[in-house]
Formats: C-alpha cells, structure tokens, sequence
C-alpha cells in the first residue's frame, strides 16, 4: 500500500484547535511532521506533540520562514524516507474520518499530481456546490486538506519559497500543470477550515463575503498573484489586477483599517511586478533559515 504522510505547518497555534486537527488525521496516516515557523510558545507545542505520540516528527525554525519553505523541508524529509504521498493540513484544519480512505480510491487518475475535495468554511454559510460527478479536473485547489504526489513535488522542483504566504497553492497548482501533471477535485465534504475571518456583507439582496485579512496578508496576496501570473502563461495579468482593484473597492465599503489595507494591496501589486522569478529546484537551494531535526526525544 502507498505510505501517506501527513505534513502540518504550525506559526503559534491555539493548542486547543491543534488538538483537534491531529486527533481527527493521526489514524488515517503513517506518519506525522510538524514543521514550526518560529513559534514564540514551542516548547509548549513540543511538549504537547510528544505526549500524543514520540513517532511524530518535529523540525523547527528560529524564525517564520514561510509556508512554501516549511512544505519543502517537510516534503524532503518525506521523500527521504521513503514516502509516496503527502497529506498537507493548515494548522486549524479539522479532517473527516474518511478523508484519506476516499482519497486512497483515486490514486490512479491519469496524471495525476495531487488530490483535493470540498470543505466548509467555519466562519460562513457559503459552501461549494458539491457536483453531480464523483471527481473533476480543477484549475486551483487550497493547500490544505490536499495529497500530493512526492514523486510529482520532486520533478517540479518543490514550492516556490519566494511566495512566503498566500498564492503558494495555485503556484504549486500552475507549476504541475506545466509538467503536465493534473489537480483533481473529489466532490466529497472533507474537512473544516478557516479560511481567515470571513465575514458576512449584504446589499440589497445578495450576500458579499469579505476576508477580513490584516494588511499584511492583503500585501502578500497582492503581490504573489502579480508574481504567479507573470510567471505562468496561462494566467491573465489583467484579470488578477482587476480582482485586486475589486477587493480593495470591497475593504473600502466593509472592512475596517481601510486606508492600511488598500495602501499595501497597491504596494503589493507594485512588489509583485518587480520580484524576480526564482529557480526553484528541491535539492539545490541556498536555505535563508536555520532549522532543526528534533525527531524522537
């Protein structure tokens, strides 16, 4: 059978809220690795991981490296010892018992790369239409809940580490896509996320949903999707411009912190076309972070 290991990015968690995001995958993979980005309570999450199981895996970071390059040291140690699939999980992320038992079912679509499926958002009414037919061929699909091909992440040359935050899964979804690996969506509810602070708007009749991001996620989100669609052909520069000009239209009508939030979606777009494309090869980088094996203790 395929070794599927789980792999969960932590930035300072709430324990509670980990808790139950390892409690509802640990039986339905392999293995556990944790990837810390510098957390200010670590040895609290230490402690905590090692009382659930001594087998997990725990690397850390003296400082917040980002998400792409937490899921490459995760995705090398995986490949290294002798994994064929990579479950990813924000640490929030609450699984369904059978996540990984209906992704098991699908492992021998064509070409394919990586796996993903429907969620619910905790904090709003909105959901995805779940489709007539049992699985489809996506564009895009979130990091989290998704399992990727270790052999397909290696051909690629892993994640773009210059993205830090946000846009790091259409990258990895556009860079398979020019190998010709494919991203397929199973129309199944698998898991619970949050995906920032979603808040509901209305006008007249219709209901507008709006992030709620600070301004820093609102510079990286601006600048990684100019960057990702310079970089790939098949993405529309245009079209991304004007979603950043409707989000910060958005902000001005129903967030807070207004002026902050739209100043750095317009430095972010300004970043994004400046940013250089990186070569971004698995086994042959230049680490800007430190980070450390802590393994079994």
């Amino acid at each position: 059978m395929e070794k599927i290991i789980c792999g969960i990015v932590l930035y300072n968690p709430e324990i509670n809220r980990l808790k139950e995001n390892i409690y509802s995958i640990k039986e339905q993979v392999d293995n556990i690795i944790f990837f810390d980005n510098g957390s200010k309570n670590f040895d609290k999450i230490k402690y905590y991981i090692r009382s659930i199981n001594k087998d997990f895996i725990i690397i850390n970071s003296n400082k917040n490296c980002g998400i792409a390059y937490a899921l490459n040291r995760i995705a090398q140690y995986a490949i290294n010892n002798g994994y064929n699939w990579l479950v990813t999980l924000d640490q929030d992320t609450v699984v369904n018992k059978n996540l990984i038992s209906i992704y098991r079912k699908y492992l021998n679509l064509p070409m394919l790369g990586q796996l993903s499926c429907l969620f619910t958002d905790r904090n709003a009414d909105k959901v995805q239409k779940n489709k007539k037919q049992a699985y489809q061929k996506v564009k895009y699909c979130i990091t989290s809940g998704t399992l990727i091909k270790l052999e397909a992440l290696e051909k690629v040359g892993g994640y773009d580490e210059q993205l830090f935050i946000d846009w790091v899964d259409n990258e990895i979804c556009c860079r398979l896509r020019t190998f010709n690996y494919e991203t397929y969506r199973i129309n199944f509810y698998g898991f619970l996320q949050e995906m920032g602070h979603i808040k509901e708007n209305k006008i007249l009749f219709k209901k507008i949903y709006t992030p709620n991001y600070n301004p820093i996620r609102y510079y990286y989100n601006a600048r990684n999707s100019i960057y990702v669609s310079r970089k790939y052909n098949d993405e529309n520069v245009c079209k991304i411009l004007f979603n950043q000009f409707k989000m910060a239209t958005m902000i001005i009508f129903f967030e807070h912190r207004k002026l902050k939030k739209v100043k750095a979606i317009f430095r972010g777009i300004k970043a994004g076309f400046k940013i250089k494309r990186e070569n971004n090869e698995i086994n042959k980088r230049i680490f800007g972070c430190s980070s450390s094996y802590i393994g079994k203790q």
